[in-house]
């Protein structure tokens, strides 16, 4: 019997570099750090294309099922002037609304993705996205959740540590911490690929993780209010879950990519795909590129 799916949310963490109230606390604490890793205060870990209107246009005509978008800034003066702040879906939440108190404030995607599942009323289905994942074309919620189960890309890999010393060292590590992490909670632990495109969350079995380990995460995150080689990575919580709990195995990414973009990126050789993910690295560095 096919049971039809609860509502799918959509979470969307968003930084707006023109706000200049939230910039001047950024450049601070940047200052009190002092950290000259490109991965932890390089500015494409905060610079905005203003390319959200479209991001919001591309969910409302590809993915109309879509219940709640949560879209969650740091204050109330990184909301975008432009945005309608009463559609009907859309939700905003601040990082003091669901972030432990002693992690802000914090400019650290790893600490503001760690506890969604805190997110007051997020449905227990939701997707987690970023502002730089377009859903290009129609989308259905099946390629996220089928009878209430998540739809993953078994993509199994071995438990073996990255090579956390290049240019994406820091990253590379917090992903090793996971697999540590994972290695302590799993009896068979295993790893899996990190596809870096929208991927699906179980709020319940989330919560029930970060409950139980609450101290380890606050430990892991505590060290640096921006990316820190000692911080977990989201993706611990999609290889515990399918360690532990059963999901759907479908490769719901078969027509989607991901894409560095680079200053010669040709947007249209993608435009028939499905999802991509436009990542902007410290590998681009032309500003007139986005401005």
């Amino acid at each position: 019997m096919v049971e039809r799916n609860t509502q799918i949310d959509l979470v969307l963490p968003f930084y707006n570099d023109r706000d200049t109230e939230w910039a001047n606390v950024l450049y601070e604490y940047m200052k009190k750090e002092g950290s000259t890793d490109r991965q932890v205060t390089g500015e494409e870990r905060y610079r905005d294309w203003e390319n959200l209107r479209y991001w919001f246009r591309a969910v409302e005509n590809n993915c109309k099922w879509i219940n709640k978008i949560f879209l969650v800034v740091a204050s109330e003066s990184q909301i975008p002037k432009w945005l309608d702040k009463d559609y009907s879906k859309l939700r905003i939440v601040l990082h003091k609304d669901y972030i432990p108190k002693e992690l802000l404030p914090t400019f650290n995607i790893m600490t503001i993705e760690d506890y969604f599942c805190k997110i007051p009323d997020l449905s227990n289905n939701y997707i987690y996205c970023n502002d730089d994942y377009f859903f290009l074309n129609e989308i259905t919620e099946d390629m996220f959740f089928r009878n209430n189960l998540p739809v993953y890309n078994d993509t199994q890999c071995e438990i073996k540590k990255l090579d956390a010393s290049g240019i994406d060292g820091t990253f590379y590590q917090c992903l090793n911490n996971g697999m540590d992490f994972q290695c302590k909670v799993c009896k068979e632990p295993h790893w899996y690929a990190l596809d870096h495109l929208p991927v699906a969350h179980k709020k319940d079995f989330e919560l029930e993780i970060l409950d139980k380990y609450y101290q380890e995460f606050i430990e892991a995150n505590n060290k640096s209010r921006f990316r820190d080689r000692n911080n977990f990575s989201n993706h611990v919580f999609l290889c515990l879950y399918k360690d532990i709990k059963p999901y759907i195995k479908f490769n719901n990414y078969a027509n989607s990519c991901y894409v560095s973009i680079v200053n010669d990126t040709n947007f249209n050789d993608f435009k028939n795909k499905q999802m991509v993910c436009f990542n902007d690295t410290q590998r681009l560095e032309q500003k007139d590129f986005y401005e």
